[in-house]
């Protein structure tokens, strides 16, 4: 009983192991391509002609690479598959090839189909395995084209294809790879020029088994079609033996789309095989071939005429757009769809790639793009990335392609539908090639915005002016803009001027259309708006900014002038005509001006005016109440600066001091560009700031943070103005173009924060004491005043019509007092804002004039006033600005940079005020920056004397005393410190 339940075991026979052999056939499935290659040359190495090896070894080999093939690890198949394809090639090809009895190409297909059978497979992944180990099999034989040799008898490849066929009948999932390794088999005999029955008998093949007409039976039909000789095709299977034939598109739209009849049964000689049930996130290859056929013909017109192929855009419409893209197709059509699309778009030619934004296509990217939830976002979102990476090689492309998304097919507002910025991106990233076309569209578009309510059109018309601008942005960051892309700014803006300052009439027949609808005032604001943004990023980031600033100013005129767009949109007096006119006559003198000099810093002071000069004309027709003026006051810094040949001094400080003060109006305002226009045009005539004009700089920084002060500064700006036409300054959206500073932020910041604390105690007392007037004019008392009293009175009494009107008139006089507190809290808000972003401009200026002119003695004035509002404001943004610039100045005053003094008494009298404001408290800066300011004198004064420093030790022993003994002297330590450390570093130099 024991024996039958543990029997003997049988004696294990010695086996001779080659262990370089298995180690081979171990790193032939490494998936590591390296080692994989390496791998098949020491097994092809140990089996060349030359080492004799034995048809029992090779078959052993071969055995095992076909069981290889059927292997489950990932790199496998690819590593035994190209070990056997050259193997095979190696064994059988050549006239010392194997063809014994033991070992030839008969016996090699037989050992492929048994070692591939899945007959007995434990499992459905190991069946699965070994249908892909015939596969590949199938493949390597074809690849090593032993069965294409003439001495090979022509029914081993009917053997091999019947093998592949039933495989791909058998196996719908199976079908596409089958497919494939015929299509390159097909390719293969073409490129060899092999005998062309080799491929007659795929053609059997195909109809005989069902697959012609199937994506991967149109693939290889047209890989045969390429062939050098002519190929029998069967008849009755495709129009003309041609699948692409006008006629065959309603059957090839099925079929690409794997939509055949369900009721069907044909599985005759031309009948169809059954779908493939398996869908694959993969395009399928039969597309290649397709395409690179319609590829072919898009470019040769001429080509098969006769023979009524389908063109590009009847195969697109009704295969892709209508059988992909239809509104009852399935995502996963829809997903095939997008990645047809995407192909086109990447290889495709310019000929055709117009063609593919087509209705249903268009309405599913934008579908598909609107919502990061819709099922195929992410592929939608990648085909209009391949749109945008086209559009930056390809500039023909981009004009395409824009017509296609926002042309009757799809929507011109595209961007604001889909959420992305795919139009803005194409046009600003692409090629400046397609601007010469991408402008006249956006134009045409502007003209006709394709929509009769005027709200909608006035939308529309403001994103293409969005787009436009756009254009400018991308233009002016490029790093070198040649004078070619300044004629393309300048276009771009002309057609912004166009419909910013005109307004287009039937009567004065213009060469364009007339917009329709008509332009609204709200819409020709913001088109003045997007000319100031362009002009803004120009002065930005453009070198020849004050000549394209001319240019599209001259431009402007022109336009006004022969009234090609129509008329003006101000009206003009005779007088602001008279001073326009005037400032374009000077400003052609000025161009002339900068052509003959050539002299740089003369150079820059002419560009500064002409910007200056063009920006104030713009501004007239922007309706400007103070352009007017400032042309006149121009026109005098032009006549000192640049008009005569020799100034007196008092000529220049007069016009200097004028135009700070033109500077100064246009810092004022809540504009990015005019702020760059003051501090570019300031920094060119720096070197002629006076003392005077300084002091109109300083005056702002001593003004209050008020309404007060606002008045004080602006006492002139209620004046009436000449122009009827709202001031679009304060519409202006150049902060939408170009990214604003930190510090208006923290404007903004510190202005909230310092505004709350402020108003807290006011809206108490408001608010108490419109409580009390309404009660008054109720008759009633608040809940917790006065409880008892209206126990005297009936509050069920009834009144009459006179009480009824009587209390209305008051409850009206009470809620009017109210709204008028409201406004007047609201303007000192906006007061407040005003003069802090009026004060950081002013700070602005202060820092370029001590970097351009730091060694000008006049630039000590403004020691004590930035020491003084370091101390004073409450805006720490402020303080911290005019501290920031005191440093730079007394950094910037360095060895020879030291100012020279001719009188000294002046410079004593401000060291001793400098001190004196030490004494004061504030904040922890305040204390270094006097004490850097006191040093900068100092060494003035050493500067200027050496004995000079027996007064200076006595300023700062006064000042020690005073700590010593002032109640009210607030010095820091620090302050005599530094005084300390600068005498020993000082003493050095000056002992004798």
């Amino acid at each position: 009983m024991a024996s039958s339940v543990n029997p003997r075991k049988r004696r294990r026979e010695p086996v001779n192991v080659d262990v370089k052999l298995v180690e081979i056939y171990e790193d032939l499935a490494n998936e590591k391509g390296e080692i994989r290659l390496k791998a098949a040359h020491d097994l092809l190495s140990r089996f060349t002609p030359d080492k004799n090896p034995s048809n029992e070894d090779i078959e052993k080999v071969l055995k095992r690479l076909f069981r290889g093939l059927c292997s489950s690890r990932k790199a496998a198949r690819i590593g035994f598959s190209t070990a056997l394809t050259e193997l095979l090639s190696q064994v059988f090809l050549g006239p010392s090839r194997r063809n014994s009895e033991e070992l030839n190409i008969p016996k090699t297909i037989e050992i492929l189909g048994s070692q591939t059978s899945p007959v007995n497979c434990a499992s459905g992944q190991e069946e699965r395995d070994h249908h892909f180990g015939r596969l590949f099999g199938a493949e390597a034989i074809l690849k090593s084209t032993i069965l294409l040799q003439s001495d090979v008898s022509f029914d081993n490849w009917a053997q091999l294809l019947s093998l592949i066929f039933d495989l791909a009948k058998k196996k719908p999932w199976l079908r596409e790879e089958c497919g494939y390794i015929i299509y390159c088999a097909v390719r293969d005999i073409a490129d060899k020029k092999a005998d062309v029955q080799y491929v007659d008998e795929i053609i059997k093949g195909l109809s005989k088994n069902g697959l012609a007409k199937t994506p991967e039976g149109i693939a290889i039909w047209l890989a045969a079609m390429e062939c050098p000789s002519p190929v029998t095709f069967v008849l009755d299977v495709w129009q003309s033996n041609n699948p692409l034939h006008t006629k065959e598109k309603t059957a090839l739209a099925k079929i690409m789309k794997e939509s055949s009849d369900p009721h069907s049964e044909r599985n005759g000689e031309n009948g169809t095989a059954n779908k493939s049930s398996v869908w694959n996130p993969k395009l399928h290859f039969a597309w290649d071939p397709i395409l690179a056929r319609l590829y072919k013909l898009s470019r040769n017109k001429k080509e098969d005429r006769t023979s009524k192929q389908v063109s590009f855009i009847d195969f697109w419409t009704e295969v892709v757009d209508t059988g992909l893209f239809a509104a009852s197709s399935s995502e996963e059509r829809k997903y095939w769809g997008f990645l047809v699309f995407m192909k086109v778009v990447n290889e495709g030619p310019k000929e055709i790639v117009g063609s593919i934004f087509t209705k249903n296509f268009v309405r599913s990217l934008i579908n598909q793009l609107s919502g990061d939830d819709r099922y195929l976002h992410r592929i939608a979102q990648k085909a209009a990335k391949s749109i945008q990476t086209r559009g930056v090689t390809d500039p023909e492309f981009i004009n395409l392609a824009l017509q296609g998304l926002m042309g009757p097919a799809g929507a011109v507002n595209f961007d604001q539908v889909t959420k992305t910025k795919t139009i803005e991106k194409l046009i600003g990233e692409g090629p400046t090639g397609g601007l010469d076309r991408t402008v006249p569209f956006l134009q045409s578009l502007i003209v006709q915005p394709g929509v009769d309510d005027a709200k909608a059109a006035g939308s529309r018309r403001q994103q293409f002016a969005t787009l436009l601008t756009s254009i400018v942005k991308s233009l002016t960051t490029k790093s070198s803009t040649p004078d070619d892309l300044d004629s393309t700014i300048k276009r771009v803006m002309l057609v912004l001027a166009r419909f910013a300052y005109f307004l287009p009439t039937q009567s004065l027949g213009s060469k364009d259309a007339l917009p329709e609808p008509p332009f609204t005032q709200s819409t020709q604001e913001f088109f003045r708006n997007k000319v100031s943004s362009c002009l803004n990023m120009i002065i930005a980031g453009h070198k020849n900014a004050s000549t394209v600033a001319c240019q599209v100013v001259q431009s402007v005129g022109e336009m006004d002038q022969n009234g090609e767009y129509g008329k003006l949109v101000i009206d003009m007096g005779e007088e602001i005509r008279e001073s326009v006119d005037s400032a374009f006559k000077i400003l052609k003198r000025i161009q002339h001006k900068e052509k003959k000099n050539e002299e740089v810093k003369m150079t820059a002071s002419i560009q500064a005016l002409k910007l200056l000069y063009s920006i104030t004309i713009l501004q007239v027709y922007n309706g400007d109440a103070d352009a007017v003026s400032m042309l006149d006051e121009l026109r005098i810094c032009y006549d000192k600066f640049l008009g005569q040949k020799k100034s007196d001094v008092a000529d220049v400080a007069e016009a200097s001091e004028v135009l700070v003060e033109i500077l100064l109006s246009f810092a004022s305002k809540q504009s990015q560009l005019f702020r760059r226009i003051s501090e570019q045009v300031f920094a060119a005539f720096a070197d002629r700031v006076t003392a005077r004009g300084l002091q109109s700089l300083i005056a702002i920084l001593e003004a209050k943070d008020n309404l007060v002060g606002q008045q004080e500064m602006f006492e002139n700006d209620d004046e009436e103005s000449d122009v009827a036409m709202i001031d679009s300054d304060d519409l202006d959206d150049d902060v939408e173009e170009v990214n604003q500073s930190a510090e208006s932020s923290s404007d903004s910041e510190e202005v909230s924060s310092n505004e709350g604390d402020d108003n807290e105690s006011e809206n108490g007392d408001e608010l108490e004491e419109f409580d009390a007037k309404l009660a008054a004019a109720l008759g009633t008392h608040r809940a917790d005043k006065d409880l008892d009293a209206g126990s005297e009175t009936s509050s069920d009494s009834d009144m009459d019509d006179d009480q009824m009107e009587a209390l209305d008139e008051q409850l009206a006089q009470v809620f009017k007092a109210r709204s008028q507190m409201t406004n007047k809290k609201k303007e000192k808000k906006e007061a407040r804002e005003n003069m802090i972003n009026f004060k950081n401009r002013a700070l602005d200026l202060l820092e370029i004039y001590v970097k351009k002119s730091h060694s000008n003695i006049i630039a000590t004035s403004i020691l004590l006033p930035l020491l003084q509002v370091t101390r004073k404001t409450k805006v720490q943004q402020i303080a911290h600005k005019a501290s920031n610039v005191l440093r730079e100045y007394c950094k910037l005053c360095k060895g020879t940079s030291v100012p020279a003094i001719e009188d000294e008494e002046p410079i004593w009298e401000l060291l001793g005020l400098i001190h004196e404001e030490a004494t004061h408290s504030g904040p922890a800066f305040h204390a270094a920056t006097c004490s850097q300011a006191s040093l900068l004198v100092v060494k003035m004064l050493v500067a200027r004397k050496k004995e000079n420093v027996e007064r200076i030790v006595d300023v700062y022993a006064e000042s020690r005393k005073k700590q010593l003994l002032s109640k009210k002297c607030h010095i820091q330590p620090a302050f005599f410190s530094d005084w300390n450390n600068w005498s020993v570093s000082a003493s050095k130099q000056m002992k004798e």
